[in-house]
């Protein structure tokens, strides 16, 4: 009996080197099989579940507030109008703002945040930017195609960003797969579809969810070229990808070269020559606009240098740290958030990701910075030490605005997945169930409105404009974006005039006389003023009576009517 067992299984061993398979063997196989098939459609339908939830999230969010001044700033670049020039600069059969020397409707002002008939052409964008903004053209040529097919509405603007921002899942599973396992997947996606700074950013008229699309491009193909090499096809989209990235924004240059770095040290099926050549190309294709570049960032503008002006209650270790742990916590200073006051939820979420991290540190040791989980902690370290490094170097105070180390986002979610998968399947579902769970009151601020409640541009509109008559001047004081946001919501036949300081056409009181002559009363709306001192505000406050004042968050409304007349 034992030496036919013996006999038995040296057979099967013999067919199992021989290649065959037993009944014994095939039916196993047959099962696993059958088990991953199962995962794998369940794993599928959960995604896609996760996906259709975030397209919803995002445009419900993206439709429950108007601009604020940055977003109007996106929309007159992609339809070729330059804000922010100087005065004597200014051409006006090019677009260019200029401060009209008597009161208009608002629809004036209005005609910046549309396309002319005929529309502007690509050219005339890429002028705007070198004139107006410190970021380059391809967010902006690209939300021109955008609103060229669908419109100038608020909601048009943001669905470019919300597109973007559901394009990375796809990269972002790949570079998931590529790093933490099959396992990483789920995690890593849910925890970049409802984190609060996502959804906020993905919302926002903005390019920064067409930086996460760029970065997590040139992640997956570096990834990919890395392991198993690639057709001609994939070097183009690696190319392509990092020339995309330095088009969108200047920082993606620091996530990018520690990408770089790590490709160098592990080059894998990538070969340095290969890799050499590829940023050569990229090199190449950037080039063009990059010389350009000192030109366009010695230029003046009207917030010129406002990154060097130091915030209120600034302090460089807490700005620092904020740039870290903004992604675990939920929370951002953009809705009143501090790391020294941390409201109870960002705390219980920092500490569910800690209790993750220590997990994984438990597991993995040193080798959680081995392998394709190092490309992970370079990226994540290089975006968010960015704003520091540019302090460091610039003498600004980038650090204490988040959006600035946002190209670590992706990063973030992604290393938080690696140490998921060193959790139990049990123990992986309810900390992620925890950590959402932890983020709902700022996923609920968001909204409710009260993420961009700080610059309610829309509702400071509505307010200046209630029970206004023809008679009636809303005189803003703001910077061009600001004027043109308090004129795209305005109401009625409502006369409006603009006191950007900065341009220096006004002049007390001559002007203020001009623009008041024979009007009843002057709603005074101050927003977005980039510091800007009102000497206009100080000559009514002198000269006229306050008939109501109200403040709607960073913005004022003062009701100003004559002493003893019935007009100015």
């Amino acid at each position: 009996m034992f030496k036919q067992t013996l006999s038995s299984k040296a057979q099967i061993l013999s067919a199992s080197q021989d290649g065959a398979r037993t009944p014994q063997a095939e039916a196993s196989a047959e099962d696993r099989d059958r088990t991953n098939t199962v995962i794998g459609r369940r794993n599928l339908w959960l995604l896609l579940v996760a996906f259709t939830l975030t397209a919803l999230v995002q445009i419900v969010v993206a439709s429950r507030s108007g601009l604020w001044a940055d977003e109007v700033f996106s929309l007159a670049m992609a339809t070729g109008h330059s804000l922010e020039h100087p005065a004597a600069a200014a051409d006006p059969t090019l677009g260019d703002f200029v401060e009209p020397n008597h009161p208009v409707l608002a629809e004036e002002f209005r005609r910046y945040l549309k396309h002319d008939e005929p529309p502007a052409s690509p050219a005339r964008i890429i002028r705007a930017v070198l004139l107006s903004d410190t970021n380059p053209p391809l967010y902006y040529l690209l939300v021109y195609a955008w609103t060229l097919i669908f419109g100038t509405s608020d909601i048009v603007l943001r669905l470019f960003s919300i597109v973007c921002s559901l394009a990375c899942l796809p990269l972002l599973v790949g570079v998931a797969r590529g790093t933490g396992g099959k396992g990483a997947v789920f995690a890593s996606c849910v925890l970049f579809a409802f984190s609060p700074l996502s959804i906020y950013y993905s919302t926002e008229g903005r390019m920064y969810s067409l930086l996460w699309l760029c970065v997590l491009a040139t992640a997956w193909t570096s990834l990919v070229l890395q392991q198993r090499g690639g057709g001609s096809a994939t070097y183009v989209l690696w190319t392509v990808a990092s020339a995309a990235g330095f088009l969108t924004h200047y920082f993606f240059i620091f996530p990018w070269m520690a990408m770089v770095v790590f490709l160098v040290m592990r080059p894998g099926k990538f070969e340095r020559q290969r890799l050499l050549a590829c940023i050569f190309v990229v090199g190449l294709a950037i080039l063009p606009w990059y010389l350009m570049v000192p030109d366009s960032l010695g230029r003046w503008r009207v917030t010129q240098g406002w990154l060097k002006s130091e915030p209120a209650r600034f302090d460089r270790l807490r700005a620092t740290s904020n740039d870290f742990f903004q992604f675990f916590s939920g929370a951002s200073i953009l809705w009143g958030y501090r790391l020294r006051s941390a409201s109870a939820a960002a705390i219980a979420a920092l500490a569910l990701f800690a209790v993750v991290a220590a997990a994984m540190a438990w597991r993995l040791r040193l080798r959680m910075f081995h392998g394709r989980r190092l490309f992970l902690w370079l990226w994540f370290m290089a975006a968010c030490a960015t704003p520091s490094v540019v302090d460091l170097l610039e003498g600004t105070y980038a650090a204490d605005y988040p959006r600035y180390a946002l190209a670590g986002l992706p990063a973030a979610y992604l290393l938080a997945a690696v140490g998921f998968v060193c959790l139990g399947r049990r123990i992986r579902a309810i900390m992620l169930l925890l950590i959402l769970l932890a983020w709902a009151p700022n996923v609920s601020s968001i909204y409710r409105n009260r993420s961009r409640s700080w610059s309610p541009i829309r509702e400071i509109s509505h307010a200046a404009c209630a029970n206004n008559s023809p008679s009636d001047l809303i005189l803003v004081h703001s910077i061009p974006s600001g004027v043109l946001g308090i004129a795209r919501y305005a109401e009625g036949p409502v006369a409006l005039a603009s006191w950007v300081g900065q341009l220096g056409t006004r002049q007390m009181p001559e002007s203020l006389h001009k623009l008041a002559a024979g009007r009843t009363r002057i709603v005074f709306v101050k927003v977005h003023e980039v510091r800007e001192p009102a000497p206009e505000e100080d000559w009514l406050h002198t000269n006229a009576v306050v008939f109501s004042e109200r403040r709607l968050a960073t913005g004022r409304i003062v009701d100003f009517r004559p002493i003893n007349s019935k007009t100015f």
